[in-house]
């Protein structure tokens, strides 16, 4: 006897079932408010634009915010992105979606934020792209970021680009979540900060502009250069003296070089003071590094005789080569005392320094190294010597974190240093008399990072290449000053910085600081 099957007596609705069956699953396992279940008929779907005033505080001007996601989650469309509220969500179970926006007038951009939500960290987006266009039809990227994460939840973190065109259309491409079910953002926020410290400048001086030389005033009154002194300058067999600081310990030794040590690019690891007292020219060195490596590449020439030809500006602001031989400045035991990356590696850093030592044989400005100035070095490389300075205790905590921060991101060269020395900080203390290399902290809560050429900090391990965070909550304004220095060429290569400086992981050995005695003690 055949067995009847339910399906045999009423099939609409077996197949009901199962649609309802195959339907179940998604709608209860994802919800907007939370990860519980919950039963109930498919909800209408969400509207897939939201329109803003331009009394709105989210997007650049008045506009409209849209997505091509039709299965944003019962009650997390895309208006919950821009709603000012952390405890709402745009979530859609897609892993790969756009946001765009289309303004009302065209604006320059230049940071943004996203806010976290209050579900589980899976859920947050992990990569994604940020393009602006002027006619929606060519795209320019602004901003790329790969594997982030998020301090907690409800946790908004801040992403500054530089960006001086404007857009009337922006997209930001989630790319990918951390694994999650549904992808999650509590707030989104796009806007334009101007990028400028007019205000802040009635507390510089020390001004070095001058009217003759694109140099700056230290440079001003000196003669064409030669063609005499050009051939000896291009000539690497040409040694320049012994600066005369150091003619007692030190003399030329001949050292393997290894042009970008550091996973081939010219990185703020790379320079490491050691036995010349050129702390302001070291900490110029990793400003390039650190703000303009391909500037750095484009410097050195590689002769293929162990022989390197360095691209240089004369005190007129007229371009002049500098060959400089693998010859080092080592002490009797045979050890580098010149700027090196870690472990002794003569490198860029070491043929840069070297070649500020041979330009000065010809020109005489500085012609003992130690001791050198911000505004002497940045301009030989740069042909631009236009530079001020703010002096301790003129500019507040915030002001002067907003003149680093915004003279990073217009590419300058930003260098300072403390006074007093053994201030505590940041689990070391503070050296004075000693140049420090400026630059955006990754610690949300610090006002900027400062690194020391030394390579690391007195009573610390060098794990942290000398990089100290400098809280909010310290006596900063009588502690701190500025040198900041115009990038001149330099922005041909890179426009700026807005990217914390991460020090590359070494071996324990590689780590450790090497700086002579009376450098420690002077601070130079």
């Amino acid at each position: 006897m055949k067995k009847i099957q339910i399906s045999d007596l009423f099939p609409w609705l077996a197949k009901g079932i199962l649609s309802f069956a195959l339907l179940l699953p998604l709608s209860l396992s994802i919800s907007c408010s939370d990860d519980s279940s919950e039963e109930g008929p498919d909800p209408t779907p969400e509207p897939t634009s939201v329109r803003l005033l331009s009394s709105n505080t989210r997007m650049p001007s008045g506009g409209t915010l849209s997505t091509e996601v039709t299965d944003a989650l019962s009650g997390c469309g895309i208006a919950q992105l821009v709603d000012n509220n952390v405890n709402t969500d745009f979530a859609t179970p897609q892993t790969s979606f756009s946001i765009l926006w289309n303004g009302n007038e065209a604006v320059a951009v230049n940071t943004y934020s996203l806010t976290s939500s209050a579900q589980d960290a899976a859920n947050d987006p992990k990569s994604w792209s940020l393009f602006g266009s002027a006619d929606s039809k060519t795209w320019i990227l602004l901003d790329r970021r790969e594997n982030q994460t998020f301090g907690g939840r409800k946790q908004t973190v801040k992403y500054d680009f530089v960006n001086t065109r404007s857009y009337r259309y922006l997209r930001l491409d989630i790319e990918s979540n951390n694994s999650g079910t549904a992808t999650r953002i509590a707030e989104l926020s796009i806007s334009e900060v101007r990028l400028n410290i007019d205000d802040l400048m009635e507390y510089a001086y020390s001004f070095t502009d001058s009217n003759t030389t694109p140099m700056g005033s230290h440079y001003t009154g000196h003669d064409a250069t030669t063609d005499e002194q050009r051939a000896w300058l291009a000539d690497a067999s040409n040694e320049p003296e012994v600066p005369a600081t150091n003619r007692e310990n030190l003399d030329w030794k001949e050292f393997s070089v290894t042009l970008y040590p550091t996973a081939g690019v010219p990185s703020p690891a790379d320079v490491n003071q050691h036995g010349i007292g050129d702390c302001c020219a070291v900490a110029v060195f990793a400003s390039f590094a650190y703000v303009h490596p391909g500037f750095v590449k484009s410097l050195i020439t590689d002769n293929g005789d162990k022989t390197y030809t360095v691209a240089m500006f004369d005190p007129q602001g007229k371009p002049v080569d500098v060959a400089v031989s693998s010859k080092f400045l080592a002490d009797a035991g045979g050890t580098i005392q010149a700027a090196s990356g870690k472990n002794n590696v003569a490198c860029w850093s070491t043929i840069l320094e070297k070649a500020v030592m041979k330009w000065n044989a010809i020109y005489q400005v500085n012609p003992d190294i130690n001791g050198i100035g911000t505004e002497l070095v940045a301009p030989l490389f740069t042909g631009n010597g236009s530079s001020f300075a703010f002096d301790r205790g003129v500019l507040e905590n915030d002001q002067l974190a907003r003149a680093v921060s915004v003279c990073l991101q217009l590419g300058k060269i930003v260098v300072g240093g403390f006074n007093p020395g053994g201030v505590p900080v940041d689990g070391t203390e503070t050296v004075s008399g000693h140049a420090y290399t400026l630059m955006h902290s990754a610690d949300p809560d610090a006002l900027f990072a400062m690194r020391n050429p030394w390579g690391g900090n007195p009573n610390v391990d060098g794990s942290a290449d000398g990089v100290i965070n400098i809280p909010d909550n310290l006596d900063v304004p009588p502690l701190i000053d500025l040198r900041i220095v115009e990038p001149g060429k330099a922005t041909d290569y890179e426009t700026g910085v807005t990217e914390p400086y991460i020090p590359p992981v070494f071996a324990p050995g590689t780590m450790l600081m090497r700086v002579a005695p009376e450098l420690m003690l002077s601070g130079r």
